[in-house]
């Protein structure tokens, strides 16, 4: 089984659920033959048999592989896309005792999708369970052996599905295979650097890699090459040192070739590289000028970890240009898991995403944070590493754990690059392996897979929080990876409800323009006719208003509802786009609102008495309840943009408390050991700068984010200089970056107060005044009219 715990298309197992005999076809083929009678009971034990139909697929290209297959009968065709083709190329045929699935063993993901030609049976071998039963067999070198056939067979695979072999004869073919090795490389590592001699050609099996050169501290991104890319040849062909790095972006598989058998390809096939260049060239200026036009002006950090963007098909993202900052997504996985899955802290990008906002919206570069969450990833680190085999992949593409299975060892959790994975307590009710004590568990996102959507984003109250595919839907990343745009548009993208919220405040104004006319004439009172109607109408908008809080405090049960087994998720299929419930609860409430306030006004205007009557009371609370929420309202709608502007990362409330301080401390750390020059202008510009008490208010007021403040200080303090002293500014533009975010802090701080503070306030007023309104009806009623 390729990742998970069901067969990829429909395949099935043969048999019931006592294991059959396997054919002998499985054990006289070639690469098993040399399995002593032990290891072959192990293997058919351990492993398992799949039947498959005419045209029904084993596996697919790309899906996460920890076995290889025997065919024990029928046919089965291995098919690839080629770089440079729009169309699958069939690289081989495998029959009965032919090995297919090979890749397995070398670690990287399908490179072909299988498919039955007729009626087939194949016998699954997880690799795992190879290596220990040909270990036992007691011969060390038919193990080897066998490794070394599997790993060959594999390199012959991956190498016809690349563009670099396509003219390349069988013989040709059979020198590469002679010559080539296998090499991983981690996150971050070096392939090789600037001014290295070029000894041989890289081809890429898996994962990516970024050419670079470097200028100091500062990276400049050439390229990003992904599976079946080539490079390092032109320093080869030219017999010149590296003119550039090249560096592992994620876990990356290669192939190097060796220099002379490189010389020797190109001298037999003049126009291959030639040839392969041209098919690279036209993708490498369209990220070329990706990198120089987006990156350069709005999205330059969105590229620092591409690697990321392209494993991850559910990435959670939040819209902090839309998003209240009032952590309900955290609580709301919280309700329904126990502990949060989530935590809302991450890297800060700016990208162009594809969704149903309008156009002029989706062109325009918006402020993204990317939390701390399962992106369930194409090829999970995480699943590979579990040595219980716990962590599973559906045919959705989501990644679940197995709690079953799960022995609380931690290696998923240490796998995972990007830190999303947790250990927890084991609930008490959670199942156990074996029925042993294993005290913790892996937790992370699996999108609630038991209901019909991840809880954040249908508990969100603001729509900001969405999941996307970044290879499909993030603009800038299709556009650097060559992506396909998703057909389907986002619907579950934030809407703002404004021509509701608009057509209320009409209706409000309209209605207390109404009744304070009737009351200015004479014509109304409030405990008769319409203007008591307005008043009877106004205490069920109050109602109304009260039950905002229901759903969104209620629980899951108020927005969760469990999946529908079956259903388009589980079949791989496009599932309904998940939108938020609370955002249109959200928008009610303030419509609801408006009109209640245009029938307070009509029922009673305020009084002229001044005497402190209950009425007078009531009038009083409403207002301030009613001022309250539209403060509210003007934030929630206002401030966020404002503040992902002037944000390097969105900062929790208990982030600020330390932030100035160290801040302040690095700043000062920066001064150390400048030039006479750099200190001059930290003194009678820096320090001013990030001193001025109205600073924060006039950056708020500019509407420039960091970056274009930082670009406005350097233009001053150029001004200053007019041209002098170029050689001696080292480190000033870092010193430039904290001045801004010291000047930055206080407003951030500001507008969080502004998005948290007026929601207490007009909850305990809202509660004042339905106590009072409560005393009020009751008051009123018991009067004789």
């Amino acid at each position: 089984m390729p990742s998970s715990d069901h067969t990829h298309g429909g395949a099935r197992d043969a048999g019931s659920d006592r294991p059959q005999p396997w054919p002998p076809a499985v054990f006289d083929a070639p690469l098993l033959r040399g399995l002593d009678e032990r290891a072959r009971r192990e293997i058919s034990g351990a492993g398992r048999l799949r039947s498959l139909s005419p045209d029904e697929v084993a596996y697919r290209a790309g899906d996460a592989g920890d076995a290889f297959f025997v065919v024990a009968s029928g046919r089965v065709a291995l098919r690839a896309t080629r770089r440079g083709d729009d169309h699958d190329t069939e690289v081989r045929t495998a029959a009965a005792g032919d090995v297919v699935g090979e890749e397995a063993v070398v670690g990287m993901s399908r490179r072909t999708t299988a498919v039955a030609l007729a009626t087939s049976v194949l016998a699954e071998i997880p690799v795992h369970l190879f290596r220990r039963a040909a270990g036992r067999s007691g011969k060390a070198e038919i193990a080897e052996r066998l490794e070394r056939a599997l790993r060959r067979s594999a390199t012959r695979d991956l190498l016809s599905t690349l563009a670099f072999t396509r003219d390349l004869d069988s013989e040709d073919v059979e020198i590469l295979l002679d010559a080539v090795s296998h090499r991983r490389f981690e996150r971050g590592q070096a392939i090789y650097r600037t001014g290295d001699p070029a000894a041989e050609l890289w081809l890429i099996a898996e994962g990516m890699v970024q050419i670079q050169t470097e200028d100091g501290d500062r990276i400049h991104v050439r390229a990003y090459l992904t599976r079946g890319d080539f490079f390092g040849d032109v320093e080869l062909d030219e017999n010149r040192c590296r003119a550039a790095s090249a560096v592992a972006s994620g876990a990356t598989a290669l192939l190097s070739v060796p220099s002379k058998t490189f010389a020797a390809l190109a001298r037999k096939h003049p126009d291959l590289i030639p040839r392969l260049r041209r098919i690279t060239g036209e993708h490498h200026e369209r990220q070329e000028a990706v990198i120089a036009g987006h990156a350069r002006n709005h999205t330059a950090h969105i590229f620092r970890d591409l690697y990321r963007l392209q494993v991850a098909r559910s990435l959670l993202v939040i819209d902090l240009e839309t998003c209240a900052r009032c952590g309900h997504c955290a609580w709301s996985c919280a309700d329904v898991h126990g502990v949060s899955r989530l935590v809302r802290r991450g890297d800060k990008v700016r990208a162009r995403v594809d969704d149903a906002e309008p156009a002029a919206r989706k062109e325009a570069p918006r402020s993204l944070l990317l939390p701390n969450s399962c992106q369930h990833c194409e090829s999970p680190a995480c699943m590979i590493e579990c040595p219980t085999g716990a962590i599973g992949k559906d045919t959705g593409g989501e990644v679940f754990i197995r709690d079953a299975l799960c022995t609380g060892c931690g290696a998923c959790a240490k796998a995972c690059p990007w830190e999303n994975i947790a250990m927890a307590a084991r609930p008490a009710a959670a199942p156990r392996p074996g029925g042993a004590d294993f005290a913790d568990i892996a937790v992370k996102c699996d999108l609630c897979r038991d209901y019909d959507g991840p809880a954040c984003v249908k508990a969100c109250p603001t729509g900001s929080i969405f999941r996307v595919n970044p290879a499909e839907e993030i603009a800038d990343v299709r556009d650097l990876l060559g992506g396909a745009r998703r057909e389907q548009e986002r619907s579950a993208a934030p809407r703002s409800g404004a021509a509701v919220v608009a057509g209320s405040a009409l209706a409000a104004a309209g209605l207390g323009a109404a009744g304070l006319s009737a009351h200015a004439r004479g014509g109304a009172r409030p405990g008769e006719g319409a203007a008591f109607s307005a008043g009877v109408a106004a205490a069920v908008g109050m109602a109304l208003l009260l039950l905002y809080a229901v759903p969104k405090r209620a629980g899951r049960w108020a927005w969760m509802r469990p999946r529908r087994h079956g259903g388009a998720a589980e079949e791989g299929g496009d599932a309904a786009p998940v939108k938020s419930r609370l955002r249109p609860q959200l928008t009610g409430h303030l419509a609801i609102g408006l009109v209640t306030a245009g029938l307070a006004l009509a029922h009673a205007p305020w009084p002229r008495s001044g005497r402190p009557t209950l009425g007078a009371a009531l009038h009083l609370v409403f207002w301030a309840t009613a001022a309250a929420g539209a403060f509210t309202a003007i934030a929630y709608r206002l401030a966020p943009r404002r503040l992902a502007r002037i944000e390097r990362t969105a900062a929790l409330p208990e982030d600020f408390s330390a932030a100035r301080r160290e801040l302040l401390d690095r700043f000062y750390r920066e001064v150390s050991g400048r030039s006479d020059l750099v200190k001059k202008i930290v003194e009678k510009i820096l320090v001013p700068y990030l001193q001025s008490a109205l600073g924060p208010l006039a950056l708020l007021a500019s509407g420039r984010g960091l970056r274009e403040e930082e670009r406005a200080l350097r233009a001053r303090i150029d001004a200053v200089l007019e041209g002098r002293g170029a050689e001696r500014l080292a480190g000033l533009a870092e010193l430039i970056r904290l001045a801004v975010e010291l000047r930055a802090l206080p407003a951030q701080r500001a507008l969080l107060a502004a998005l948290r503070g007026g929601l207490p306030a007009h909850i305990i007023t809202f509660g004042v005044a339905a106590a009072l309104l409560v005393l009020h009806a009751i008051t009123a009623l018991s009067v004789p009219r």
